[in-house]
């Protein structure tokens, strides 16, 4: 009896031989080599027997069984399980509708089994007088068959236990694989799923989009989320689209996510939008609503605004919509609303914003606000306008601030703070009443006629000086309308700097603001600096002139204070005579010696130096004479002194030399010898001349000691042997 049989197996040897081997035995024979391929044959052609494969891609057997079985032409279908894992796996091939089972084994037993399943066929036996799995005895158990069988279980459970409706495709978009979630999604038993094409369970509208992206697998992955796509049964699916290759045969993985509550909700929410429209844009108050973009950074994006907020803030919506809320007023973080927004955001609650005054180079105006959080996360500001009542408001407040400013910056000068720390409250204040972004404040060194920059804001300003050589001095040349305001000891306000007349050729940064005041700060027409504030939010009026020159007056106290503490700190530790630091300074100066000379491995002489016979000269000329020896061997010692060492006038007629980095006694010999041939030198006063012979004793750091006062005491007592010694001198001290 010939029988028509169909194979299927995803193994060619398998195919090649049953397929041989039926056919010499007399039977027609189709084959395919997976789930899907048999599909397709048995579209045409209906066998009497069909041998399965169990593990197969495209559909594997127990899912192309299950599909078989719910086809009416094949319910008397005879199907016998081909399978591999015999071993390993209980096959209940009879729960997905199979016949019998084969376990794969060598290809002779295979061959025996099938032929008496051919023959139970032919002769219309029972199947259930078959083994429950033929060849079991041929084949063993392994146990990395068992492993990977247990892992593929695992990972169908992790699959069919997701949410998302997940789904492998061939690339025309034939359902190879579906879980639990998309039988559930698409409300259909698996083998009427599986072989079907995606494409046919979407809407109309819907279904040239898809059948456009399968055509298209370069553009995968693909997310379609913002606009759902309907299905047949009505339900709003998102969608995500995943290329996937294997054993080089590419397939798609879809993700599929039920939206249908969320879009309805959505659609509720878009018919109550357009209720409240006409509410939102015809309320009297300002609304803003914003989304946050990055909270921790204060950002937030603006995503409404009402008619009202246009009027108030002199913008249109289309200007607004989809912004930052600092990329549209700059000014808003000084104002202070991006930290209200923030903690309404986190926290919930909503918030009192007080009245508070914003201002940038637009605009400049009072709000007041109420800040609250909307269900869907956005925050809403609901606004007043109330400029008109705080300039009442400011105008008195004004006169007390100026007030309060004078009385804190009287304060500081009468407690002697330093100039520089006033110079920096005063800049402040100026800054503040003046609504200035931009001021430097200048003092005349008397010294060098220089305009040292006590204080200047912001940093960038800096830029404008040149740091003195001390280190410590920032020297500014200004330009412009400042150096005008320098030549003529005139004070300027200018709201367009750029057109004065004053202003030359090469304007420095404050020039080029575009609102500009500067005062000379003086006193009894003593020039002794200037005030240049600059970059006001608003115009400057008169009212701010007279502020500054009332700050410009104190800064000059200041300054004349600081001239004559100055002074008082130099006499007291300088000689009033020669202008040499005096013994009280002395010791600080030797210490600030040692510690270079331990820092650069260095060593130090001290040199007392005594003139001999100079009470004769005071004796025999008077006072003025010995005062004129004095400021000459001063004048002498500090000629041949590198800057980096110190000559001291200790009292009468002594004094100390400090010599940095010696590197011998030899080279400290010879300073010496030429300090005593320079000071023998004649000294002319008047009509006489005098010769000035000194004796000098010598210690050396840290060789002779490591203490100021010994190190003093030791030259000392080395100057009173060389004057008593008949050989030299200058001697070096010796224990």
């Amino acid at each position: 009896m010939t029988l028509k049989i169909l194979v299927v197996d995803n193994h060619p040897m398998i195919l090649k031989l049953l397929s041989n081997f039926l056919g010499k035995e007399g039977h027609e024979v189709r084959t395919a080599s997976d789930g899907l391929a048999a599909l397709n044959v048995l579209e045409d052609y209906t066998p009497d027997i069909a041998f399965i494969d169990l593990v197969m891609p495209n559909i594997g057997g127990d899912k192309l069984c299950r599909i078989i079985r719910s086809i009416p032409r094949f319910a008397d279908l005879f199907i016998v399980i081909l399978s591999a894992i015999a071993a390993e796996d209980h096959i209940d091939y009879q729960k997905f509708g199979a016949n019998a089972c084969i376990a794969k084994g060598s290809i002779k037993s295979i061959q025996k089994h099938v032929l008496d399943i051919l023959q139970h066929r032919a002769d219309k036996s029972q199947a259930s007088c078959l083994e429950p799995v033929a060849n079991i005895e041929d084949i063993h158990y392994r146990i990395i068959t068992r492993e990977l069988l247990s892992s593929r279980n695992h990972f169908e459970a992790i699959i069919n236990n997701m949410s998302e409706a997940v789904f492998e495709l061939t690339p025309d978009g034939t359902i190879i694989f579906a879980n639990l979630a998309a039988l559930a999604l698409f409300n259909l038993a698996e083998e009427k799923l599986l072989a079907a094409n995606l494409v046919t369970f979407f809407s109309e509208n819907a279904q040239t989009m898809i059948a456009d992206l399968l055509a298209h697998p370069e553009n995968l992955p693909l997310l379609i989320e913002d606009h759902p796509l309907t299905l047949v049964n009505g339900k709003h699916v998102s969608l995500h689209f995943l290329a996937l290759s294997h054993n080089g045969q590419p397939s798609i993985i879809l993700i599929a996510r039920d939206i249908s509550e969320r879009y309805e909700t959505e659609q509720a929410l878009l018919a109550n939008e357009t209720r409240f429209r006409e509410l939102f844009n015809n309320m009297s108050s300002g609304v803003a609503v914003y989304e946050a973009r990055d909270p921790a950074t204060n950002d937030f994006i603006f995503v409404d605004f009402n008619q009202a907020a246009e009027r108030i803030e002199k913008i249109r919506k289309d200007q607004v919509i989809g912004r930052s809320l600092l990329d549209v007023f700059p000014g808003a973080r000084e104002f202070g609303l991006p930290a209200v927004l923030q903690r309404v955001w986190q926290t919930g609650h909503s918030e009192h914003h007080p009245i508070s005054l914003y201002t940038d180079n637009r605009l400049s105006g009072w709000r007041e606000n109420y800040v609250y959080k909307l269900p869907s996360g956005e925050v809403v500001a609901i606004y007043e306008d109330v400029t008109a009542r705080k300039q009442a408001e400011n105008k008195l407040a004004e006169e007390s601030a100026m007030n309060g400013a004078v009385a804190r910056i009287s304060r500081m000068i009468i407690s002697s703070d330093s100039l520089k720390d006033i110079s920096t409250a005063l800049l402040e204040e100026i800054l503040a009443l003046t609504s200035s972004r931009q001021g430097i404040i200048d003092l005349l060194d008397p010294k060098t006629n220089d305009l040292l920059a006590m204080a200047f804001y912001p940093p960038q300003l800096q830029a404008m000086c040149v740091i003195n050589e001390d280190g410590a001095s920032c020297v500014h040349a200004p330009h412009g309308l400042v150096n005008w305001v320098l030549e003529n000891r005139n004070s300027i306000l200018s709201n367009s700097p750029l057109t004065e007349y004053q202003t030359n050729a090469s304007p420095d940064s404050l020039t080029t603001s575009t609102r500009i005041m500067a005062v000379p700060a003086m006193i009894n027409n003593e020039f002794l600096g200037f005030i240049t504030v600059a970059d006001s939010s608003r115009d400057y009026e008169k009212r701010d002139l007279e502020i500054i020159e009332q700050f410009a007056s104190l800064f000059a106290l200041a300054a004349q204070k600081k001239q004559a503490q100055d002074h008082i700190a130099h006499l007291a530790h300088h000689d009033p005579l020669t202008g040499l630091i005096n013994r009280h300074l002395f010791p600080d100066r030797l210490a600030q010696a040692m510690i270079l000379s331990q820092r650069h491995h260095k060593k130090i002489a001290i040199l007392y130096v005594d003139l001999d016979k100079f009470k004769q000269i005071n004796d025999a000329h008077g006072h003025l004479a010995g005062d004129a020896v004095l400021r000459e061997v001063a004048a002498r010692l500090r000629s041949l002194l590198r800057d980096s060492d110190t000559v001291a006038r200790m009292g009468g007629d002594e004094f100390v030399v400090i010599l940095h980095d010696m590197s011998s006694k030899a080279a400290v010999e010879n300073i010496t010898t030429k300090i005593i041939e320079t000071l023998a030198e004649p000294i002319l006063f008047h009509e006489s001349s005098f010769t000035v012979m000194a004796s000098v004793g010598i210690s050396i750091y840290p060789d002779d000691d490591r203490q100021i006062d010994a190190l003093l005491q030791k030259a000392d007592k080395a100057m009173y042997q060389a004057k008593k010694s008949n050989a030299t001198n200058h001697i070096f001290y010796e224990e």
